[in-house]
């Protein structure tokens, strides 16, 4: 086993020192990380490997992190409060299971606030890490970031578990457009509080995870309105909505269920109205924008746009976390795919030979691509969350504003472009994981049908995505005049540093002569980055065009999405993912062999990106038609999937959890499908007796 260092340099020309940290960190993975059954039908793909699996899994994970993955499942594992259900329970049931699962976390100290750690539990019910999430994350974190001093010792009720708070933004006629809310906190001064009010049920504060049954407080969205009749735009709240002891809702409050859902029903989604609700003028989140006791809104950032970018970034997080959510569902259904498809055998090339599925070029062709995507949201959307955990704590220090609000922006706009680029990366690997298996993908006990549906959600939640990434292209289009005019536009972020070069890159050309050229990440990089310029410049052009015509900005803006703003804010996500990729590899820590092959899925990643490109790549000048560029992007696209096809097993071997989270026979380790088919099958009674309702099928028709 090789761990950290190139194992073909000999031991005796280490340090002391090097040498005890080599065996420390191999005495840890050990402890950390599960062997794998010895033989079975996976046995023959893990020995063509050239990488070890464990010194991939520790790096790409890390030691904190696997640390708690390993004690979390070990405590599911052997608790029966989460063995697997046999048959169907009622969503009541469901709920109350989920309850009493996430009480039991929490006395065993397993409450945490890290988004990473928190989606762990995503592989094992996602019913679970989104309530945790809304109550134990999500909500305190709002507090912490958007409230003050005055609110801490409320935030400490929320941190002990005493309070579970819900995250009321969207309304039933609004959703992405934040700014459309329509409920109201007007201030009186008389009574020294906000009043709230819901006008009608188009208003409703509708989709709240966790309102349904269980919230005891409410972070409320509303238009904040001083006593002289002037509207502050969107402020937040809190707002307790039930009394802990008896979790009936106060006076003034009308909050209902929302019932069964495609997935998820675990979470109790509800709707609020509110009629005449006081609220006192404590309960404002006033890190951003305060009323005094005589009724004046007050704000220590002066600019109303710079105080909403700093909120946007505050409040980002939750399609940040979405990014890294859409990595657990995509990996959990590529490693159940990959599995059954190195064991699964069809045809061959006589007839005493079957070949496993996964030998052809079909079948790799569709999957290696995703098994880089997943490795690619990976690395991604963990590098963000943790830029924005570092973001949450610089709104604490009030120091930088002007930095902040631009950093805020920035996160904004990257969540917004990623979000929805995940999230349907995730959902088409997951269709295409469970087209590749056939039949038996399609049975209930695979899960590939409810990972498809829980997965769903991330399409549409936090902002649906086609509106969602036009909040990318607005602050694109926005800051373009400035580079144009060669005035700095901060990017604390990073994505957005080539800009400035815009017009070298747009003169840039594909030069690359041979596939090996061409699968350079540097080259591939390149790509992208023209391809960011190329849609900033024809998009900035589109809407100036529109805009001279004499039309109004919202029909500029709407007349300017389809082949413009919305593939504009594609390509802007696609070339961060693929730089946080392309950096991470330049780290010096990776072993020779675990770089190449992480080489590989960052080529083929990058390249299968591109190729779905190749009309404007073509189309706007990057390549000409002698170039071949097609032909040499697609036969390396096809030559890494098929040497993929050696390190397929062991990549997913790297991202699954264990065969007690898997619970698809399917995808189990050892690779013994059909036996643990036959075990889920014979498990269920039912499946054996006549139904209740036999005597009506032997009636005559």
């Amino acid at each position: 086993m090789r761990i950290l260092y190139n194992h073909h340099q000999p031991i005796n020309n280490l340090s002391a020192q090097a040498f005890d940290l080599i065996i420390m960190k191999l005495l840890r993975m050990k402890e950390l990380i599960r062997d794998l059954p010895k033989g079975g039908p996976l046995a023959l793909y893990r020995k063509r490997a050239h990488f070890d699996w464990k010194t991939l899994k520790f790096i790409l994970f890390g030691e904190n992190y696997l640390e708690y993955q390993n004690k979390l499942y070990k405590f599911m594992e052997n608790s029966p409060a989460f063995q697997p259900i046999n048959g169907k329970i009622t969503m009541d049931e469901y709920r109350r299971r989920c309850f009493n699962q996430i009480k039991l976390l929490m006395k065993n100290n397993f409450s945490i606030t890290n988004g990473g750690q928190l989606n762990i539990y995503f592989q094992y019910d996602s019913s679970i890490p989104v309530v945790m999430g809304i109550f134990y994350a999500m909500v305190p974190g709002v507090l912490f970031s958007l409230g003050t001093e005055r609110h801490f010792e409320l935030l400490g009720k929320f941190n002990q578990g005493e309070y579970r708070g819900c995250f009321a933004l969207t309304e039933v006629s609004h959703g992405t457009n934040a700014k459309g809310m329509r409920t109201t906190a007007k201030y009186d001064i008389d009574l020294q509080c906000f009043i709230l009010n819901t006008p009608d049920f188009e208003a409703a504060k509708f989709w709240i995870g966790g309102l349904g049954k269980q919230a005891t407080h409410a972070v409320v969205f509303a238009q904040l309105i001083t006593p002289d009749g002037q509207c502050h735009g969107l402020n937040v709240f809190i707002a307790q909505i039930r009394d802990p002891k008896t979790m009936l809702p106060l006076s003034n409050l009308t909050i209902g269920d929302l019932g069964e859902k495609m997935g998820l029903n675990g979470v109790d989604n509800g709707f609020i109205m509110f009629h005449n609700f006081k609220l006192p003028r404590e309960n404002l989140l006033n890190k951003m924008g305060d009323v005094t006791p005589d009724g004046k809104f007050i704000s220590l950032i002066k600019d109303p746009s710079k105080r909403f970018g700093a909120s946007l970034g505050a409040l980002s997080i939750g399609r940040v976390n979405i990014t890294n959510i859409c990595f657990k569902y995509c990996s959990l259904a590529i490693v159940i795919a990959i599995r059954y498809c190195a064991v699964r055998r069809q045809f061959g090339p006589s007839n005493s030979e079957e070949w496993p599925v996964l030998e052809y070029q079909t079948l790799y062709g569709r999957l290696m691509p995703w098994l880089a995507a997943s490795y690619a949201m990976h690395i991604f959307s963990t590098n963000f969350l943790d830029k924005v955990q570092m973001f949450q704590v610089k709104l604490m220090n009030n120091k930088d504003k002007d930095i902040v609000a631009a950093e805020g922006l920035e996160i904004h706009a990257l969540s917004s472009a990623t979000k929805p680029f995940c999230s349907w990366t995730a959902r088409d690997a997951i269709q295409d994981c469970r087209e590749v298996c056939g039949g038996m993908g399609y049975l209930k006990v695979a899960r590939l049908g409810d990972i498809r549906a829980d997965h769903d959600a991330n399409c549409t939640y936090e902002g649906e995505n086609n509106v969602l990434i036009q909040q990318t292209s607005n602050w694109l289009l926005s800051i373009y005049p400035n580079i144009i005019k060669g005035v700095f536009v901060a990017s604390p972020l990073g994505s957005i540093n080539f800009l400035p070069r815009y017009q070298t890159i747009l003169k840039d050309k594909y030069t690359s002569t041979t596939v090996e050229q061409t699968l350079e990440p540097e080259n591939l990089l390149k790509g992208f980055q023209w391809l960011v310029c190329y849609y900033l410049d024809v998009t900035y052009k589109r809407v100036e065009e529109l805009r001279n015509s004499g039309i109004s900005q919202f029909m500029v803006r709407n007349d300017s999405q389809t082949f413009f703003a919305r593939s504009l804010s594609l390509v802007y996500g696609e070339h961060a993912t693929f730089q946080s990729f392309l950096e991470t590899l330049k780290n010096n820590d990776w072993p020779s062999e675990e770089r190449v092959v992480m080489t590989k899925l960052c080529s083929l990643y990058g390249a299968w990106m591109l190729e779905r490109r190749l009309g404007d790549l073509y189309g706007g000048g990057y390549a000409d038609p002698a170039s071949k560029m097609h032909v040499l992007l697609r036969e390396g696209i096809l030559r890494l999937s098929k040497e993929l096809v050696d390190e397929a097993v062991a990549l997913v071997d790297v991202l699954a959890p264990p065969d007690f989270i898997i619970n698809s026979p399917l995808g189990m380790s050892d690779g013994e499908v059909y036996k643990h088919l036959e075990k889920f099958l014979q498990q269920n009674k039912e499946n054996f007796e006549r139904p209740k309702w036999w005597p009506e099928m032997i009636s005559k028709l």
